[in-house]
């Protein structure tokens, strides 16, 4: 007789579990608000840097006669084509 179930424990139990949802929501919006903030701040610090390094080609380039350099791949392939063009021409003979 002494241990008769409460008739609001279902709404006690309810509201429990909505305000630690609540609290789990609001833990989690303010985790990401941080996150975001960090990461905005980063590629704000990435866009400058890439901004910075791009003006420095474009000095260089201004400095060097507006010439481009040419890529090492590019004459490794010039000259891989230079000599097969040789053996070609030495084998036709």
């Amino acid at each position: 007789m002494g241990d008769e179930p409460r008739p609001g424990w279902v709404l006690e139990a309810l509201a429990l579990a909505v305000v630690v949802l609540g609290a789990f929501s609001a833990g989690v919006l303010a985790e990401r608000l941080r996150l975001d903030l960090q990461r905005s701040d980063m590629l704000r610090r990435y866009d400058r840097a890439l901004r910075e390094h791009q003006e420095q080609i474009i000095q260089s380039e201004k400095h060097s006669g507006g010439q481009k350099s040419t890529r090492p791949s590019a004459d490794r392939g010039r000259r891989c084509e230079a000599s097969r063009a040789s053996r070609f021409s030495s084998a036709s003979s």
